[in-house]
Parts: structure tokens; C-alpha cells; sequence
């Protein structure tokens, strides 16, 4: 019969003579940090056609504490994975098709609930030069208005698998590039155009899909992954996601902001107090993961020390096509 959690702790002792690093609250199959937030609201999101993992259940018990003995090689059950992304991120089902997707707590007060409604919009989708991650649905949560869950295909990292021919990363920024043409001329600064948030639709490329946790595995144990080139599944679509510290301009608004830090803490217009073109931090950041990718002439093109010599997206996206020719 299952083991109490007074049982639990009596046993951990034991269990670290197997594992020394295991956390009491881990091992006593306690929910931790944001996940209550997850906890609490899953029978709200299976009502509304969402399946999360079984640990995000609300009758969820440790299966490794629920046989005759203990198994203490906690770490080889799948459910042992704990959320490390903060209470703001979480992967899901979506039971009518069972497609993976991803649940983002936003605040309702910021931009960028509008700015995801307005670029998942039927016209907005149709333009092939949005390459900002579709918003499948939104929910409202019960009893809280300063909240909302955006729904969102899952995606992996951008570089996650290696590039294996020219072509491939050649047609990966120029789909950024054109993307961020696309955002400045609908007046949205990303203000975070930065690695991370810089993704791919990886269903082709991996079609057995990869744990959001541990995106290095199929099943959040196993590390090694089964994946295609990019060149033999045809042509890959690359997203924005995580439009946080975005602004959406009003027409006739000055086009300009201050503050805002995204991941790339070496850029030249927050290093001085007055208010800056962010449009041009948006492709400096850019810029910036693509001279950490390959270290090309694009040095001097889009990294210039100083701020009011940076250039226009524009520009650069005309720089960068007559590069990709030659």
C-alpha cells in the first residue's frame, strides 16, 4: 500500500544513501515553488479540452512511493521532473487533437496580450512574413482578472539541433530578419529579440516530440533524440515567442522607449538614461545571436559602438539579402 508521508520522511535518510543530492520535499512527492499554481487550476484547464502531465494532476501521488517498498532511484521516473521554468510556463495536451502545445500566464494589464491577439489574427496568420508564434486560444482563469493563459503550439530552441548545410541557417535568420521587418512595420518593438526566444517548429524535424522539461529527450529520461535534417523535411518555420517587455506603438506615437532589459545586457542604448529607438535594439539583439552563430562581416554591420549609428532593420535585411547571394 501506498507509503505515508510521515513514512516518507522516516525513509529519507535511506534514500540519500542512494541519491545525496535528493530534496526531501522531491522525495516526499510534494509539489513545489509555482507548480501549486498548475495544481489548483487543472481541473479547470480538462474542462476546457487541456491535458497536463500526471504530475500537475490534483490527485497526483509520487509513483515511487506507491508499491509494496520504496524505490529510491527517484530520478528514473518521468514524474520526478519538476517545473524549473517558474509558475509562468507550462507544457499541455490538447485532447481534441492531441497536439502539444504550451500554457503562458500573462498578465492581462501589459501589451502583450493585444499585441498576441492582434498577431494571431486570420489576416495577421495569412501574411507569410509573421513569424511570431500563433496564440491557438486564450483562456481566462476563474476568478482572476489580472491573468490570462495564452495557448501555444510547442516549439524547441532555434539551434537545438545542429544547422548541417549553409542554406538551412541562411533561411533561418532570413526568416527573422523578414520577421522583425514585419513586427517595426506594424509598429511593435520586441524589446527581447534575443536566443532564447528564438524558436522553431520542431514536428518535422523530431516527430516523436521532445519533453518540455527536458527537451534533450522524447520522455524527460532517456537523453538522445531521433531527428531529421532540416534540408530533408523540407522547409522549416522559425518564431518569435515571448512578447513580455514588447511595446505596440499607436500611429503618430514617437517611436521610442527606455528601460526594458532583455537577455542581451551589452546593448549600446541601455547603457545611457535618454529614451532610444527600439526598433534598432531589436535588430542589434538579433544581430547579436547571429555574430555568435557564425562571426561574418555582419560584425560591422549591425554591432557599431555607437548607439545613434545603429541601423534600421530595413537596411540591414537589404545588406543581409545581397549577402545570402554570393
Amino acid at each position: 500500500m501506498p507509503f505515508s508521508k510521515d513514512e516518507l520522511r522516516v525513509a529519507f535518510q535511506d534514500a540519500l544513501l542512494v541519491n545525496p543530492y535528493l530534496d526531501l520535499e522531491h522525495f516526499i512527492g510534494n509539489h513545489v515553488g509555482g507548480e501549486h499554481f498548475w495544481v489548483n487550476l487543472q481541473p479547470f484547464l480538462l474542462h476546457r479540452g487541456y491535458r497536463l502531465r500526471p504530475r500537475y494532476h490534483s490527485d497526483w501521488r509520487a509513483p515511487w512511493s506507491q508499491g509494496d517498498s520504496l524505490d529510491f532511484r527517484v530520478y528514473e521516473f518521468e514524474e520526478a521532473v519538476t517545473l524549473m521554468k517558474g509558475r509562468n510556463l507550462l507544457d499541455a495536451i490538447r485532447i481534441s487533437d492531441g497536439a502539444r502545445v504550451v500554457l503562458r500566464r500573462v498578465e492581462t494589464w501589459r501589451d502583450e496580450l493585444p499585441i498576441a491577439q492582434y498577431l494571431s489574427s486570420p489576416d495577421m496568420q495569412c501574411d507569410p512574413r509573421n513569424h511570431t508564434v500563433p496564440i491557438l486560444d486564450i483562456l481566462l482563469l476563474p476568478d482572476d482578472d489580472e491573468h490570462a493563459l495564452l495557448v501555444m503550439p510547442q516549439l524547441i530552441l532555434f539551434d537545438q539541433l545542429p544547422f548541417r548545410r549553409l542554406g538551412e541557417f541562411v533561411d533561418a535568420f532570413r526568416q527573422y530578419c523578414e520577421g522583425l521587418d514585419f513586427l517595426h512595420e506594424h509598429r511593435i518593438a520586441h524589446r527581447d529579440a534575443c536566443w532564447f526566444n528564438l524558436m522553431m517548429d520542431g514536428s518535422k524535424l523530431v516527430p516523436r516530440g521532445v519533453h518540455f522539461m527536458v527537451p534533450r529527450t522524447h520522455d524527460g529520461l532517456t537523453r538522445g533524440l531521433e531527428w531529421h535534417d532540416r534540408s530533408s523535411v523540407g522547409p522549416i518555420k522559425y518564431y518569435f515567442i515571448d512578447f513580455g517587455l514588447s511595446k505596440w506603438f499607436y500611429p503618430g506615437e514617437k517611436i521610442e522607449s527606455s528601460g526594458a532589459y532583455g537577455q542581451d545586457r551589452s546593448v549600446p542604448e541601455h547603457k545611457v538614461e535618454e529614451p532610444h529607438d527600439p526598433f534598432k535594439v531589436d535588430i542589434y539583439q538579433l544581430g547579436k545571436v547571429l555574430i555568435e552563430m557564425i562571426r561574418v562581416r555582419l560584425i560591422a554591420l549591425v554591432k557599431p559602438p555607437f548607439p545613434d549609428k545603429n541601423i534600421r532593420n530595413t537596411k540591414a535585411w537589404n545588406h543581409y539579402s545581397k549577402l545570402r547571394l554570393q
